[in-house]
């Protein structure tokens, strides 16, 4: 089975098409459903997985992304079977099931998903690197209270929020 991967430009291009017919779309699953169906039109060998498709089309700052998240302290769910079979793993530092990919943020700390956020970590939508939100403080000074992506606007505490569910339009409402 032979596949290609659309470029960067015929997935903006796609995503566009997309949105301009629907005007808006409330799911990432629904966008890349119908953006699929758009490409496998022009070529029946493209492949495109939705994780890229979000992040081409925030990276060409002509989509407007919506970012639902949820506190990623809730308690581990009941079957362990059934997460082990797709892929999960019990992540001790949220007390839950998820998916935990080991990396490096850019200042060379180890870090796990679910953990605490730092400055340069990549961000969980976009993977540009998050940078810190500070408060003033009543003495003048300044207070670091979370971190968030100056691409696409996602927001956290200094404990992680899992992105969970996305929405799709028109960068200024068009």
């Amino acid at each position: 089975m032979d596949y290609r991967k659309p470029s960067k430009k015929v997935i903006v291009e796609t995503v566009l098409e997309v949105l301009k017919e629907r005007g808006s779309v409330d799911t990432q699953t629904k966008m890349h459903k119908h953006t699929l169906k758009r490409l496998k039109s022009k070529d029946e060998n493209y492949r495109l997985s939705a994780e890229r498709m979000r992040v081409v089309a925030i990276q060409s700052k002509k989509v407007k992304i919506g970012i639902r998240t949820r506190s990623v302290g809730a308690v581990p769910e009941a079957d362990e079977s059934d997460f082990r079979k797709q892929g999960l793993g019990y992540d001790p530092v949220v007390k839950r099931w998820r998916r935990i990919r080991p990396g490096e943020d850019q200042s060379g700390h180890h870090h796990h998903r679910g953990e605490f956020a730092s400055p340069g970590q990549p961000c969980p939508v976009c993977t540009s690197p998050l940078k810190k939100v500070h408060n003033a403080t009543l003495y003048g000074g300044k207070v670091a209270i979370g971190f968030r992506c100056n691409l696409c606007r996602y927001l956290t505490g200094h404990r992680w929020r899992e992105p969970s569910r996305y929405s799709f339009s028109f960068k200024g409402g068009k």
